[in-house]
């Protein structure tokens, strides 16, 4: 049996416990600690546990110091700006770590919790479940296997909108820091992360392998009151060859799904992350449709009890070695972006019915995002171009190894 632990009751800590519980008995797992700063606010919850057994503190490190020997691994699952100091300090302690994406905002923090993982032989998860997804994997064994050609450009487009309450959830929502500590956060680091993993998983022809990217042209743009962006329009160059596009926003006045599209040589795949279905369409007019019949979230949960008992880190299917490319693509776009531009004036409208439903619109974004995406262009560079747009260079990533170098808070 795995003893867990848990880091985080409130957001999504609360809902991957859902699938531990669902699975527990399965692989043989179950959760024996939790800790929350905030327990007063989750006082509910935190009884619950306590009437399962579980012991909960208010503390990590009091956590990590009591539960030595008597647990066996941390699910981190808090703020962007924590995830380094609590991982690097759990596998210390002597605990696997499954931690929430995205894994830091920042490749030098990436870099320090992949020494402590060598240091210390534990296995490290990172949690983007959608590698998990047989979906995502089924397009991956075509490409891997050849059979839809040398990849030509992948592209993932998304209307995201996001109420203020989604940014007044937490301290870090929206932000570029918290004190020190940057944080990053918006579509392409945080809700919609899972894509920009998904986009460099695919790009790379080799099985379980992820590309590298290598140089970066990004757009990045805030609408509203947040201080990150919430517009992105991120075009990266890999080494695999491929091009990838991520083109989304928090601030659209229409939501839509959430697809990758793949082309190459021989076909098009495209990935429904919502609907967690593919359906590839080859040059010679034959056609392949997948749904995914298990939920990948439970997928990701078994990997990371399977790899513990077997001791062999080399199981695990996206740990800190294979996203670090996701943070170095995005550390690269806000390098290119080289800051947060502002959209202002007549194109951004605010709906406040006094609800926390009030929320930021960019008048015309959700036919900017369907154009860049058709064209594969960020937005600078369409005919005609949105008002509000500013033109950017790429940044080349060779020997990049730390964040910040030319992005410039304002």
């Amino acid at each position: 049996m795995v003893n867990l632990a848990l880091i985080g009751i409130g957001g999504y800590g609360w809902q991957l416990l859902r699938h531990v519980r669902k699975i527990s008995e399965q692989v043989g797992c179950r959760l024996v600690a939790a800790a929350d700063n905030r327990l007063e606010e989750f006082s509910e919850r935190a009884k619950e546990l306590t009437d399962e057994g579980v012991e909960i503190f208010d503390d990590a490190a009091e956590m990590y110091r009591r539960m030595q020997n008597r647990c066996d691994a941390v699910y981190v699952t808090t703020g962007i700006h924590s995830h380094a100091p609590l991982t690097i300090a759990a596998m210390e302690a002597g605990y696997h770590v499954h931690l929430e994406k995205p894994p830091a905002a920042t490749v030098q923090e990436v870099d320090a919790m992949r020494r402590a993982a060598a240091a210390t032989g534990k296995i490290c998860l990172v949690g983007f479940q959608m590698i998990h997804s047989d979906s995502v994997r089924m397009v991956k064994d075509r490409i891997v296997s050849g059979r839809l050609g040398k990849l030509k450009r992948l592209i993932c487009h998304a209307c995201w909108p996001r109420p203020q309450a989604y940014y007044d959830r937490n301290e870090w929502a929206g932000k570029l820091r918290i004190g020190d500590k940057w944080v990053l956060d918006g579509p392409a680091m945080n809700a919609l992360a899972h894509q920009t993993n998904n986009l460099l998983f695919l790009a790379s022809a080799q099985a379980d392998r992820f590309a590298t990217p290598t140089a970066v042209r990004a757009e990045l743009y805030a609408a509203g009151p947040v201080e990150s962006h919430n517009v992105a329009a991120i075009e990266t160059q890999t080494d695999q060859g491929a091009t990838t596009y991520f083109i989304a926003s928090h601030a659209t006045q229409d939501e839509t799904g959430v697809p990758i599209i793949v082309e190459g040589e021989n076909g098009t795949a495209t990935l429904d992350a919502l609907e967690r279905s593919a359906r590839i369409v080859y040059s010679d007019g034959t056609e392949e449709t997948f749904a995914a019949q298990t939920d990948p979230r439970s997928n990701m949960v078994a990997n990371f009890i399977e790899a513990i008992k077997s001791d062999d880190a080399s199981m695990i299917r996206c740990d800190l070695d294979d996203t670090r490319n996701a943070i170095l693509a995005l550390d690269g776009a806000h390098e290119s972006s080289g800051r947060i531009h502002r959209i202002e004036g007549d194109a951004v409208r605010r709906d406040d019915d006094g609800t926390d439903k009030a929320r930021t619109v960019v008048e015309g974004l959700n036919e900017a995002i369907a154009s860049a995406a058709e064209k594969g262009r960020p937005f600078s560079d369409l005919d005609p171009a949105p008002e509000w747009a500013v033109a950017t260079q790429p940044y080349d990533l060779s020997g990049y190894d730390e964040f910040p170098r030319r992005f410039r808070c304002d």
